[in-house]
């Protein structure tokens, strides 16, 4: 834990703090089967608005990569970078096998890849390719790799079934995680994982878009904000990903190409708005809770990953004769009398977050950041 020394762009840390507060509450319905359809990912082509918040937040590590790295070889005096970023990827990676494998570890069948396990891989290849490649390098690459992808998913034959297709119950990526992590993938309802091996690629693609953007918010500093072309640049993405649906369907379980420039898109106009507006100004006692969450954002989500899944592990004996698991019952106790049960499933999810809201404003008036 350390004390935050540098200066930093408001609209990034507002844009992630942001991100993680939908994430908390799109994770943390007090009712699993009573959840508004937005706050539900959707089943495979299509999308829905929390489809956007885990993309964006890899958009975010991309724009910070290229704020806190210069390029070219280390400043004098300063050494290697890649002995911490190794170590900030392994600790990730950890911390999610960790969340993932939490409370019980039943290692011949903890799931390896995961939220973290992804940003982790993210960070390190946009992080080395940042270092190398200049703007024209980084948009061309991140656009072959779309390119690739889509041809991969358009004419490479799925093994055992001889034809390639985008078919949900048996597919690429389905394949290529059975193969390499079987038993251990996401297997509630699928052969494949979310945060599969396969997609990893796509995903790449997205965070380079953002390390442009990071880029160009570098080159903006000390200037009057403007983001007009900015903006114009991301429709003209959104718009693509939409015109790319009709080949490559949109679709967030695979990140297919369509998905990551409709995403990426979006995502370039926010930071360019946000940018403008949150800049040039000086920070506002509203957007402090807000902020705070940015600033802890993968510590906080750590936190409400591990406290909702202790709530529904833990059972007391004077609670319904230790039937009742203790999230079901503090749901029930706070929000029972709730007529509706979806508004009272969205209640419970906002609590989660105003609870994890009050961590983080404390830690930022201490001015701790944890390094994740």
């Amino acid at each position: 834990m350390t004390a935050r020394a540098n200066k930093r762009f408001l609209s990034v840390d507002f844009l992630r703090g942001a991100t993680v507060a939908f994430m908390i509450v799109a994770n943390n319905p007090g009712d699993t089967w009573y959840v508004y359809r937005e706050l539900l990912h959707s089943h495979w082509h299509g999308w829905t608005a929390v489809d956007f918040i885990f993309p964006l937040f890899l958009f975010l590590v991309g724009v910070s990569v290229a704020l806190a790295v210069k390029r070219g070889p280390p400043e004098t005096g300063k050494g290697d970078i890649w002995p911490r970023a190794f170590r900030r990827a392994a600790v990730l990676f950890v911390l999610g096998l960790a969340v993932n494998g939490f409370p019980f570890y039943e290692l011949d069948s903890l799931r390896i890849p995961g939220v973290l396990q992804r940003i982790a891989a993210v960070y390190l290849a946009v992080l080395w390719l940042h270092r190398r490649l200049g703007k024209y390098g980084v948009a061309g690459l991140a656009l072959v790799i779309l390119v690739a992808y889509w041809l991969l998913w358009a004419f490479v034959p799925v093994p055992g079934l001889g034809y390639p297709t985008m078919d949900m119950e048996y597919n690429l990526e389905g394949w290529l995680d059975q193969l390499l992590m079987r038993g251990h993938i996401w297997e509630y309802d699928t052969g494949w994982d979310p945060e599969g091996l396969l997609s990893t690629f796509p995903c790449i693609s997205l965070a380079l878009f953002g390390i442009l953007a990071g880029r160009w918010l570098k080159a903006e500093a000390g200037k009057k904000p403007g983001c007009p072309a900015v903006v114009g640049l991301g429709l003209a993405m959104l718009l693509s990903g939409l015109a790319w649906d009709v080949w490559f369907p949109i679709n967030k379980t695979i990140s297919t190409s369509s998905f990551v420039l409709f995403v990426g898109g979006f995502a370039l106009m926010l930071v360019a708005v946000a940018h403008s507006l949150l800049d040039a100004a000086p920070s506002r006692g509203w957007m402090r809770p807000v902020l705070a969450l940015g600033r802890n954002a993968l510590f906080l989500y750590v936190v409400s990953q591990l406290l909702t899944q202790t709530l529904y592990v833990v059972r007391l004996p004077w609670i319904a004769g230790g039937v009742q698991n203790l999230h079901s019952w503090l749901f029930g106790a706070m929000f029972g009398y709730v007529g509706d049960r979806y508004a009272a499933s969205m209640a419970w999810a906002l609590a989660m977050l105003a609870a994890m809201t009050v961590l983080a404003v404390v830690m930022d008036r201490r001015g701790w950041v944890v390094k994740l």
